[in-house]
């Protein structure tokens, strides 16, 4: 039995027990369905504009970076700092070749600060 008007038909599941059929069909009569609306299409789509128009951010100067994304850095642990002092004096050596990297002497550099003082590794013992 179709609704009345605009709107979905009425829909009854198959397989119930007698006369729930009908109140099902009775329900959907009295309460109507909302309507759905289309999904709006995205006003621009990438490569439909020029290159070369006018910028979306007026206000926005072009150094002005994003934001930073918070990567939690690993817990500095004495055992993780005993791992990097021990890689340390090969990639010591391998930074002091005059063929090295930047990248090379960067990464040791950044081995020494995150160790931290040597202090801290030697014998307290007196």
């Amino acid at each position: 039995m179709p609704r009345k008007g605009k709107g979905q038909k009425v829909q009854t599941a198959t397989g119930q027990q007698y006369g729930q059929a009908k109140m099902q069909e009775e329900a959907q009569d009295v309460v109507a369905l909302p309507e759905m609306q289309e999904p709006q299409m995205p006003t621009m789509r990438p490569g439909e504009s020029a290159f070369g128009r006018p910028t979306e951010r007026p206000s926005e100067s072009i150094n002005t970076t994003g934001a930073p994304i918070d990567v939690p850095s690993p817990e500095i642990t004495m055992e993780r700092r005993m791992k990097v002092l021990a890689m340390l004096p090969l990639l010591e050596a391998s930074a002091s070749q005059p063929h090295a990297s930047p990248g090379l002497r960067n990464l040791v550099r950044r081995m020494k600060l995150f160790i931290g003082p040597v202090e801290d590794f030697q014998d307290k013992r007196i």
